[in-house]
């Protein structure tokens, strides 16, 4: 459904579990796995669950998350994952009720009010659905920034300490085919009839702009701050209809095909709308780079107008006539200009101006007359192309165009100009107060891209129709969702009947297709000579935003003696290149980037090889050293260099940069980021250090984000090179590597040696840090094999070494040591206690590296306790930890943890799906433990069914799989609630 109005299999019925019981409140299924709801129906959920179509054929229910919420406005936003079979849906349709004038509109919400409950003929209450139709005053409730919802009174009040609309809160509201409210409150004292609703679009507005990005995205808007209007037509309070809409004369056909399939940019019409409503602007012109679509969104614009709907919702007169003219089809000249805004005039004034024009009165005089023809009434004009008539400076080539766009400007009653152009036109400073610029700077959106290509496919021919939308995805994203480039990649899908190449063929190669390229190509690019190419292909090989000074570099050694700064000025004049006036960098639109890239020679001294290697030398340059490093912003240089040097065909001097920053990288939290960059040097290397660098850095990745055993392999294989190479530090790395590996993996007889030797190397070389890491990882095997004393006595050590050194990092390993130890002794308030310590010492030493170990303790410890509620926060805490460091070994723990204190509240449905996502993280690790979370998501499932015998044979299976890892809960926890299960069921 994509605007066909509220569709009742998507009302959703929110089921909430809390310490105090269960409660039930409604809500709207938005997206394919996302339901729009009330804060005050969730909040202080244990557990939320949504049903559609409840008690029908077709009933399903899914487990939810709070995903996104707002306490201001009591807007919430729940994330599910819909069950096979559950129907797939599109985002639903957003608008909003405009507070700009008197109003009654119609509205309708659908949901499960408490005067509606039932019982069924087996005795169970039910809530039976309730559609409520009613009407919003567009102005009451301006001051709370709500709407006032006037609905019929409920037809019963069945608890006078509860309302009868309780449990209707969070459904949506609709006006029309949009949503523009949720349903929030009853006040008893204003009546049975009425009800409150929060706004969307004062919810989008209220919010900051990474909270309202995060909304917009969940519910699938694409401009949150421009939402049209819902209720567009509506009656007003006087119970007069609206005037009918005066007709506009349309002169010159639409300077674009196909508007009723034109796609997204709802954001950037509203702001043409509000430009060409203001009375000051005179001209508003659309820019961008060629294929953006500039005509297509400004033939929408005016299209739009013609119907009588103002842009954004804005209020504002009709246009007495529209004028579209373009340098592509009829051309564009005064004479042309002049005739078609005279054919949009009565006969009379019409015939008045061609006398004018006859009697061959100066150019300024002609032009006069015309504006004065169209007295007060509002003409707009929309040019399309004029970067044709302009020279790279924006200066018009025509002097005759020149002097119409002075007088547009200086005359007392003028048109409204809707210009489309690659350039601006250039002004003087003073009058731009009279124009605004609307960039066209991004493509298409991904849901819009996909449209399209679809679109374009219409009867199937070119297989566009068998492809999923992940496939389409990618087209889109590889020319950057550029609407022309989207229509020429199915262009040259379609025009090469020889070789009838497929999508991804296109794709390849599109940058080098000569059809491709001359439909995207900027056409100032053919008259520009060697020092703009030359900084043209820098910042092509840049790819990203950059200084002045890195291209002034760059350039100046490719080409000696080149004005940089003349040829920059020049591009951005040419609107060739922009700038960020903000961070003063410079960058070419992607798309040009990548045809520019495309255009380089191979070789050469002003060939790709040679600027990819000299950006990486720029980079390299200005790379801070380690000791500055804090965050991963630190590192960009350095893994930009690697790119560069890998674009460039020097993959062992990427290897070695790679090594330098992937360990440090890994424990930051980026270890998939540093996956993905080894994965690109495989089978690429040929000198052995540089190998020996790649082995060490994606072992610890791979130590971090798993598999275990490719870990193990990758550390075993550098020991041997660094042993061969005699390169100690390398060794004592590798074999640290090793026995942490085996470690994990619970292969404690394969461990000690490697990190006993790992401990001796590092003392050796002086790495006090090295030695540090290599005897907290022996304390943990040690607590492992269940030594807690030795154990303990490493954590000693550790606090020792952090004494010597004053190092924080040291100080929160010998915390880490400790708390691991402590629990393994089942000193559960110590390990409490020093979890925190952890925490807080690994906070002071800027790493998470065992952040998350440190709560997931501290999570075991408060469930052997007895607390499970702060059990469970302390888990969901490790667990985010966990995530934030990409570490699916530790997520596994903790959702398995997390599954055990779900069943120990009875929560066993919980339990069972928080156990199979242990499972997965698990066996995506790697790890032994694998097993034990779908053994325990069956116990669950089981006990939930009422089937203690079942659950009882897969708690000792998930006690089992856990062997000695004291980072899990306890298996004899569960073996004995095995015991108590079948004693209960015998």
């Amino acid at each position: 459904m994509g605007s066909g109005g509220l569709d009742p299999h998507r009302i959703a019925e929110v089921i909430v579990t809390t310490a105090a019981g269960n409660r039930r409140g409604s809500g709207y299924r938005v997206a394919h796995a996302v339901v729009l709801t009330a804060l005050h129906v969730v909040a202080g959920a244990s557990g939320v669950r949504v049903r559609f179509d409840a008690d029908r054929p077709g009933q399903w229910t899914a487990p939810a998350r709070l995903a996104w919420s707002d306490p201001e406005t009591d807007v919430a936003v729940l994330e599910f994952a819909p069950p096979p079979g559950a129907p797939p849906v599109g985002p639903a349709p957003f608008g909003r009720i405009g507070d700009e004038r008197h109003a009654v509109i119609d509205v309708h919400a659908a949901g499960f009010p408490l005067w509606k409950r039932r019982r069924g003929p087996d005795g169970r209450q039910f809530r039976e659905l309730h559609q409520a139709d009613g009407t919003v005053a567009a102005l009451s409730n301006l001051r709370t920034g709500t709407l006032e919802v006037t609905v019929p009174v409920a037809a019963a009040d069945p608890d006078p300490q509860a309302s009868p609309w309780s449990g209707m809160s969070g459904a949506a509201l609709w006006a029309g085919s949009r949503i523009v409210g949720v349903v929030a409150e009853h006040h008893r004292w204003e009546g049975l009839g009425r009800l409150t609703a929060a706004r969307i679009d004062h919810t989008l507005r209220r919010v900051d702009a990474p909270h309202r990005d995060r909304l917009a995205r969940l519910l699938g808007i694409g401009a949150p701050l421009a939402l049209p209007d819902a209720a567009a037509g509506a009656v007003p309070d006087s119970g007069a209809r609206p005037p009918a809409a005066r007709t506009v004369k349309v002169v010159g056909l639409p300077v674009a095909h196909g508007l009723e399939l034109f796609k997204d940019r709802d954001e950037v019409r509203a702001r043409i709308g509000r430009h060409l409503a203001d009375p000051a602007i005179r001209m508003v012109t659309v820019t961008g780079r060629r294929g953006m679509g500039k005509s297509a969104v400004a033939a929408k614009v005016v299209a739009m107008l013609e119907q009588g709907d103002w842009p954004g919702g804005t209020a504002a007169v009709s246009p007495a006539a529209i004028v579209n003219v373009s340098t592509r089809t009829g051309g564009l000249s005064l004479e042309r200009l002049y005739f078609d805004c005279a054919r949009a005039m009565p006969p009379a004034r019409e015939a008045r101006l061609r006398e004018v024009w006859a009697a061959n009165h100066p150019v300024p005089d002609r032009i006069g007359e015309l504006f004065a023809a169209m007295g007060e009434d509002l003409f707009v004009v929309l040019v399309d192309n004029l970067e044709d008539l302009l020279q790279d400076d924006g200066t018009p080539d025509d002097r005759e165009l020149a002097v119409f766009f002075d007088c547009l400007f200086r005359a007392r009653h003028a048109p409204r100009l809707l210009v489309t152009s690659q350039i601006p036109l250039r002004l003087p400073p003073e009058l731009r107060r009279f124009t605004a610029e609307v960039e066209l700077s991004e493509g298409l959106p991904a849901a819009e891209s996909v449209a399209l290509l679809r679109e374009l496919d219409q009867d199937g021919a070119l297989g566009l129709a068998r492809l999923s939308d992940a496939q389409l995805l990618k087209a889109a994203l590889r020319v950057h969702g550029v609407p022309r480039a989207l229509e020429l990649l199915v262009g040259a899908m379609a025009d090469d009947i020889l070789e009838l190449p497929t999508l991804q063929e296109v794709l390849e190669d599109f940058t080098l297709r000569g059809d491709v390229v001359a439909g995207l190509a900027q056409d100032r690019h053919r008259r520009l000579g060697e020092d703009a190419r030359t900084v043209l292909g820098v910042l092509a090989v840049l790819r990203t935003p950059v200084s002045r000074e890195a291209v002034e570099w760059i350039a100046g050694g490719l080409l000696p003696g080149l004005d940089t700064p003349r040829v920059m000025a020049q591009l951005l004049r040419m609107r060739m290149l922009s700038a960020d006036r903000a961070t003063r960098t410079y960058a070419l639109h992607p798309l040009d980037a990548d045809l520019a890239y495309g255009a380089l020679p191979a070789g050469g001294p002003l060939g790709r090889q040679s600027l990819e290697r000299r950006a990486a030398d720029w980079y390299a340059r200005t790379a801070p050293p380690p000791a500055d490093w804090r965050d991963l912003d630190d590192v960009q240089a350095h893994r930009r260099e690697f790119g560069h040097r890998l674009r460039a065909g020097d993959a062992d001097r990427a290897a070695l940069v790679l090594g330098a920053i992937g360990p440090w990288m890994t424990r930051h939290g980026s270890a998939l980021a540093v996956i993905s960059m080894h994965l690109t040097l495989e089978g690429k290397l040929t000198d052995d250090p540089a190998r020996l660098a790649h082995l060490i850095s994606h072992g610890h990745a791979r130590l971090s984000a798993g598999p275990l055993s490719q870990a193990v392999d990758l550390f075993t294989e550098a020991a041997g090179l660094a042993e061969r190479l005699g390169d100690r530090t390398a060794l004592q790395d590798a074999v640290f590597g090793l026995g942490d590996a085996h470690r994990q993996l619970g292969r404690l007889d394969h461990a000690a040696g490697p990190l006993a030797r790992a401990a001796d190397l590092a003392r050796d070389n002086g790495d006090t840090e090295a030695e540090a890491h290599a005897v907290l990882s022996l304390s943990l095997a040690h607590t492992t094999l269940g030594d807690g004393e030795a154990a303990l006595a490493g954590a000693d050590r550790l606090s020792g070494i952090a004494a010597d050194t004053q190092d924080p990092l040291t100080a929160a390993r010998a915390w880490n040591a400790r708390f691991t130890a402590l629990l393994a002794l089942g000193r559960w308030e110590e390990t409490v206690a020093a979890g925190e310590q952890a925490v807080r010492a690994y906070a002071e030493a800027g790493v998470r590296e065992a952040t998350d170990y440190a709560l997931n303790a501290q999570g075991v410890a408060r469930l052997a306790l007895g607390r499970p509620d702060e059990a469970a926060a302390s888990l969901e805490a490790a667990l985010a930890a966990a995530s934030a460091m990409e570490n699916p070994r530790t997520e596994g723990f903790c959702l398995y943890n997390l599954a055990w204190t779900h069943w120990t509240r009875g929560r066993f449905e919980e339990a069972a799906a928080t156990a199979e996502r242990a499972g997965a993280s698990l066996q995506r690790a790697g790890a032994a433990e694998a097993g034990a979370g779908g053994a325990l998501a069956d116990a669950a499932r089981a006990r939930a069914a009422g089937d203690r015998e079942a659950a009882a044979d897969a708690l000792d299976r998930a006690a089992a799989q856990t062997g000695r890892n004291v980072e899990m809960v306890r298996p004899a926890w569960l073996t004995e609630e095995a015991r108590t299960l079948r004693t209960a069921a015998s």
